[in-house]
């Protein structure tokens, strides 16, 4: 695969023809199919049904009669907000000025898009648009059947690398995607691809600090999409699934759990404030270091781990290669010091993985918390889950 190489004199003539398209360079050309406005009415509310965000906090939507303004707080950590205006194909945009003053414009609702992360996907998948996604960004880390199939049939291609920093521009400009959905992180390729059209939006779902609030990113792909109703009708269910398990667990005394492993001879702990605190929290778990301030994690040695968690109940490692308790001790012998590896009470992430390596816990996943949560009550209060069939944990063996 080339990537990020000189554009050819093609692929330069097709940039100018998309920006000679929209004018300035930032509007997108609608074309027959889409459902595009044929007679515009100013006093026409072009957006009957409305989307309200409730649980997302790293992104805003409002509407206006025939666009909509999304902005994105942080596409990645220090990076500076982002605001797109959706229009209504057909329609007026409106003058990029005052709060709107370098919005990204994209038509709407979109024809075809390329998607960075596989955590997009399952939001493509449940609004019903996956004939509308040409493009991923490593095929081989894609754990749905739905998407590898027309990968492998050809409808969706290949762009960028396993890192996914090293883009093929020509590829992506040679598809002209109506927008490519990054997960916020800029990467060198992103600037040619601009120059050449391509609309760039941030879907940063992974900033969020808890489950819900990831899972409704599905409302921002909608709103490209003009899938409106069927995103609040998926994020409803999940939501009323999650809440209800929450409210379960919320009935049984908390376990006492170990989270994650060590990597490079530190171990990330979540801190009291991160997503997976919560997530414990609302299955019905307790951790060491549940108390203490802030998102993300902190690092510490075995020894450290050791003193304040050896006799947890229940070991959460997220290393999908571990499938026995002797793969554990391989990785390092003093794991058998924990009172969860003596009792088998080890449940890693790998039950769902996909053919090229890619773990479905981290794909659908996050527009599917209820299953996660379903499964971690499960795993630490299998009284209150009779029967329940495993999604992504599974025990391991001996």
């Amino acid at each position: 695969m080339g990537v990020s190489r000189p554009l050819t004199g093609v692929l330069l003539a097709l940039s100018l023809a998309v920006t000679a398209c929209g004018g300035d360079g930032r509007e997108s050309e609608p074309s027959a199919g889409t459902g595009c406005v044929t007679d515009f009415d100013a006093a026409r509310d072009y957006f009957p049904v409305k989307q309200t965000i409730r649980h997302a906090t790293n992104f805003t939507l409002t509407y206006a009669k025939n666009y909509q303004v999304v902005t994105v707080k942080q596409p990645s950590p220090g990076a500076k907000s982002e605001t797109y205006v959706l229009v209504r194909c057909g329609t007026p945009a409106p003058e990029l000025t005052g709060p709107l003053s370098g919005a990204v414009t994209v038509q709407t609702p979109v024809r075809t898009m390329f998607a960075g992360s596989t955590t997009h996907l399952p939001f493509i998948t449940d609004l019903g648009v996956l004939d509308r996604l040409k493009g991923v960004g490593t095929a081989g880390l894609v754990t749905s059947p739905q998407v590898r199939e027309r990968v492998t049939a050809g409808a969706i291609t290949e762009y960028a690398d396993i890192t996914g920093q090293e883009i093929d521009t020509e590829k992506v400009i040679g598809a002209r995607p109506d927008v490519l959905m990054t997960d916020g992180r800029e990467v060198g390729s992103y600037g040619t691809l601009r120059k050449a059209g391509v609309r760039i939006v941030a879907n940063a779902e992974w900033q969020e600090t808890t489950a819900l609030g990831r899972a409704e990113w599905i409302k921002f792909v909608a709103a490209l999409t003009g899938t409106e109703a069927k995103a609040t009708e998926v994020f409803d269910g999940v939501a009323a699934r999650y809440r209800s398990l929450a409210a379960k667990a919320k009935t049984a005394e908390p376990v006492t759990v170990l989270p994650g492993q060590m990597f490079q001879g530190q171990w990330a702990i979540p801190n009291g404030d991160s997503f997976m605190a919560k997530l414990l929290k609302e299955a019905g778990g307790t951790y060491a270091w549940a108390d203490t301030e802030g998102t993300g994690s902190a690092t510490f040695d075995l020894e450290a781990v050791l003193a304040r968690a050896r006799d947890a109940e229940i070991w959460l490692p997220q290393v999908s290669e571990w499938k026995t308790l002797a793969d554990v001790r391989k990785a390092d012998s003093r794991y058998a010091e924990f009172a969860a590896f003596r009792s088998g009470k080890v449940w890693g992430i790998n039950k769902a993985l996909g053919p090229g390596g890619g773990n479905d816990f981290y794909e659908r996943g996050v527009g599917h918390p209820d299953l996660i949560l379903a499964d971690l009550v499960a795993v630490l209060h299998p009284d209150l889950m009779p029967g329940h069939s495993f999604t992504f944990y599974q025990q391991l063996t001996r």
